[in-house]
C-alpha cells in the first residue's frame, strides 16, 4: 500500500513540474510581448518628438515667410 501512495505522490509531483513548465512558458511568452511593447512604445515616442520638431519647424518657416511678405 505504501508503494502505491508513494507512486501517487511521484506522479502528482510530476504532474505539478509539468503545470508549472507550462505556467511558466506563458509568462516568459508575456515578457516577450511586453519587450515588444515598450519598443513599440519608444517608436511611437521618437515619432511624436520628430513630429513636435517638424511643427516647430514648419511654425518658424511660415513666419520667416510671412514677415518677408510683409517688408
Amino acid at each position: 500500500m505504501d508503494d502505491i501512495k508513494a507512486r501517487i505522490e511521484e506522479r502528482n509531483r510530476q504532474v505539478d513540474a509539468k503545470l508549472a513548465a507550462g505556467k511558466a512558458d506563458w509568462a516568459e511568452a508575456d515578457a516577450a510581448d511586453a519587450v515588444d511593447a515598450v519598443d513599440f512604445a519608444e517608436w511611437a515616442i521618437d515619432n511624436a518628438e520628430l513630429a513636435i520638431l517638424n511643427a516647430i519647424d514648419a511654425r518658424a518657416y511660415a513666419d520667416r515667410l510671412a514677415r518677408a511678405a510683409g517688408s
